[in-house]
């Protein structure tokens, strides 16, 4: 195989990669969860767009205990979400980064090989 068809293929493989993980991050973002406290379900949004299980009692009246759990559990998914959406973000730039250098990099050692035979 020459060179140029090594890299092409490299270049491939790693743009797929990244195109998946970016395409992971984006959908951990953006799916709805629920959280469940004492058999009642309690949906939260998702990452970009929260809700709050909160809004769904009177402000004049005491807030349940059972809406004060799941506010927490549901800030607590959400942070576990943000944080693995945020890796799986870094993670996938990475490859892409690398496909972006790769003509750089084919394009010096050419030059490199040309002055070594004057």
């Amino acid at each position: 195989m020459k060179p140029n068809r090594v890299a092409q293929a490299v270049a491939v493989i790693l743009a797929i990669a990244g195109i998946a993980l970016l395409l992971a991050s984006f959908l951990i973002a953006t799916r709805q969860y629920t959280v469940t406290v004492r058999g009642r379900h309690f949906k939260c949004g998702s990452v970009l767009a929260p809700k709050d299980p909160r809004s769904k009692v009177s402000t004049r009246v005491r807030l349940p205990p059972r809406y004060q759990r799941a506010y927490t559990l549901c800030n607590r998914e959400s942070s576990v979400r943000t944080k693995s959406a945020t890796k799986f973000l870094i993670i996938g730039v990475i490859p892409l980064l690398i496909v972006l250098m790769l003509p750089s990099i084919t394009r010096r050692s050419r030059r490199g090989r040309r002055r070594i035979g004057l």
